[in-house]
């Protein structure tokens, strides 16, 4: 499963943006969701770190997969405020091309150990956790080489 252009994309362009459909949450709203509410949260949302606040949504942003740079085709480079808050082509996209997200910048790996959104994605959603744990330690591995 994945998410796949249907027109081109310019670099630069947003292809992704909050709008008021999406669910913000603290740590109180998110851990009173249901366990399968909660697992489906963290495993299509992130944690927008200058408000912190978890973002979750059901448009089906969830089924974007990931790739390493250079493979990556759209990401996050910087914060915005949140109800600004998008994801952008990184390069050219063809129309039939996978969009494929660097995840690093918001990988809960980013956030102390003991942070509640990695808490609770180590509890509730540990594929997904276990999944940004070896992305995360395979960059660090390629950094230590380079």
């Amino acid at each position: 499963m994945g998410v796949f252009a249907a027109e081109p994309i310019a670099a630069g362009e947003k292809v992704w943006r909050f709008d008021e459909s999406m669910h913000v949450c603290g740590p109180g709203e998110l851990g009173g969701l249901s366990p399968d509410r909660l697992a489906f949260a963290l495993h299509g949302g992130y944690f927008h770190a200058p408000e912190q606040k978890f973002v979750w949504y059901e448009d089906g942003m969830e089924y974007v997969n990931h790739a390493d740079p250079p493979s990556a085709n759209i990401g996050i480079r910087h914060w915005t405020p949140l109800r600004e808050d998008n994801c952008t082509a990184l390069r050219d996209i063809e129309p039939g091309e996978e969009l494929l997200e660097d995840y690093e910048f918001w990988s809960i790996f980013n956030l102390p150990v003991d942070h509640w959104a990695r808490m609770l994605c180590r509890d509730f959603c540990r594929h997904h956790y276990d999944f940004l744990l070896q992305l995360h330690y395979a960059r660090n591995r390629r950094r230590s080489i380079a």
